[in-house]
């Protein structure tokens, strides 16, 4: 351990003081490397205008640029984020135009670039999650307002009386930028695993702006759980967990391994006649330890920018019944070594993403708080300046008034989860 997390550089993207426990999730760095995109509590970075008296209880989506910041900061709007403000918009169900309220009404999630220019995520509607596509250009700015296109309708939406609820979730755009993989499943009760369909991975085309896309297809069979789609560099393969029921097994829902299937090595990617599970690989062998009852989950992979070692969260190195003690460890692309952890600390540690950059730079989310280092260096900082701007006190009432400032700031872990650049690890 280096302080309150393992060796490594870490430098926090969101560096602020929220007592009310903010939550910065599911990062995605644009293709010049230059912004982030993540989601928030909608308290967090408000629209503008009017506010309700009780803030809805949905996640909202935000842009920040990419910098180390080292200072506790008041709020993200002090760190120059800026909230991806969607117009209110209609949606056909049935042969009814509803008016969708974004801002106000509807979950969001996993924003992830489609190109410098524009992000693609997921977003509730009366029918389920369906994908949408909006406009972020390198001048957006908060306050600015945007708007949401449909990319892909499912056919159900377009019958007047239908009960079967459609969920499309956790996107991801291919490097090439003509596809957007993401999960799918079914229900016609939220409320009940009973009334759904299993999940699968499918992919889409990416259409024009306004269009939606002409060409969707599954690219695995269902399992209990198959989500969490992510492209390996050359947009060849793509790497996901699931269930074990998706190799043949009858363990079920809840055991989750990574896996990996060939994509468009056939050449019929074009009009969607492709082979399901296409040399599909299981990546992690994670049995329960001997005599215990808690599985492992193996969630949320990424592939290295050159392609070669996959990450991944698992709390394999203290299965529990909650999802509050994951890491991130990694494995070679092609599984052929057992996994190693990468990133560790105290708290719940998640969403790596590669950057490119140099000593296998990623970006994460974790709720460990203020690394060790910074609070270090904040120490030094306030006792120099306290000591400076107070000839007067003896270096114990200096030390004391230094430790008072880090403890305040050590408050934080467990608190807010924030977003993290990690390197050098």
């Amino acid at each position: 351990m280096s302080g309150n997390h393992t060796a490594g550089d870490l430098n926090m993207v969101t560096a602020d003081t929220a007592s009310s426990g903010y939550k910065y999730q599911d990062p995605d760095l644009s293709p010049d490397g230059t912004r982030v995109a993540f989601t928030l509590d909608w308290p967090a970075l408000p629209p503008s205008g009017i506010l309700p008296d009780v803030p809805p209880l949905i996640r909202q989506m935000a842009i920040i640029d990419l910098e180390p910041r080292f200072g506790a900061q008041p709020s993200l709007a002090s760190q120059g984020a800026s909230l991806v403000d969607l117009n209110d918009l209609q949606f056909r169900s049935g042969n009814t135009q509803e008016r969708m309220r974004p801002n106000v009404d509807w979950q969001k999630g996993t924003p992830r670039w489609l190109d410098d220019d524009n992000l693609v995520f997921w977003m509730q509607t009366s029918r389920g999650a369906r994908l949408f596509r909006t406009p972020i250009g390198p001048g957006f700015q908060n306050g600015d307002a945007t708007d949401a296109k449909l990319i892909y309708r499912e056919p159900d939406d377009d019958l007047e009386l239908n009960w079967m609820f459609w969920e499309h979730l956790s996107p991801r755009v291919s490097p090439n930028g003509r596809w957007i993989a993401f999960s799918r499943y079914g229900h016609t009760d939220a409320d009940s695993l009973h009334q759904s369909t299993r999940q699968s991975i499918w992919v889409c085309a990416v259409p024009a702006y306004g269009s939606l896309t002409s060409i969707v297809f599954p690219v695995t069979t269902e399992a209990s759980l198959c989500d969490g789609p992510a492209w390996s560099p050359d947009s060849r393969k793509l790497v996901f967990y699931a269930s074990l029921d998706l190799s043949g097994a009858h363990e079920g829902y809840y055991t989750q391994e990574i896996f990996t299937v060939d994509f468009d090595t056939t050449g019929y990617a074009e009009n969607g006649a492709v082979e399901l599970n296409r040399n599909l690989e299981r990546l992690t062998f994670s049995p329960p330890a001997e005599g215990s009852s808690f599985v492992v989950r193996n969630q949320e992979p990424a592939y290295s920018a050159d392609g070669t070692i996959i990450a991944f969260v698992s709390d394999r190195r203290v299965p529990t019944i909650t999802l509050t003690e994951r890491n991130i460890w990694y494995i070679p692309a092609d599984g052929s070594l057992d996994p190693r952890i990468a990133f560790f600390s105290r708290s719940d540690d998640k969403a790596p993403l590669f950057t490119g950059g140099p000593g296998r730079e990623m970006l994460l989310t974790s709720s460990l708080g203020f690394p060790t280092e910074i609070l270090d260096q904040i120490w030094q900082e306030t006792y120099d300046q306290y000591a400076q701007d107070h000839p007067d006190m003896n270096v114990l009432q200096v030390r004391a008034y230094a430790d008072d400032v880090r403890e305040e700031l050590a408050f934080f872990e467990n608190v807010m989860s924030h977003v993290y650049l990690l390197s050098n690890w």
